[in-house]
């Protein structure tokens, strides 16, 4: 992923204007709304990205114990 794409992927509406990018169908809503769900369990997400490569997204969401 572009480095300039990187710093937007989690905004509601985000597309990319790279032509490969623009190859997958999508809204850009997906990672908004997972990200919002994930903050709202108390968790982060996160996503290491080598240009052309590919990239990986992860996250976590805390426990409860009991």
């Amino acid at each position: 992923m572009a480095i300039e794409d990187q710093q937007k992927i989690f905004q509601k509406f985000f597309r990319s204007e790279d032509p490969k990018a623009r190859e997958a169908p999508g809204t850009g809503l997906g990672l908004n709304i997972t990200k919002s769900l994930v903050e709202m369990q108390g968790g982060r997400i996160w996503f290491e990205s080598e240009y052309r490569k590919g990239t990986a997204f992860h996250f976590t969401i805390p426990v409860a114990e009991g």
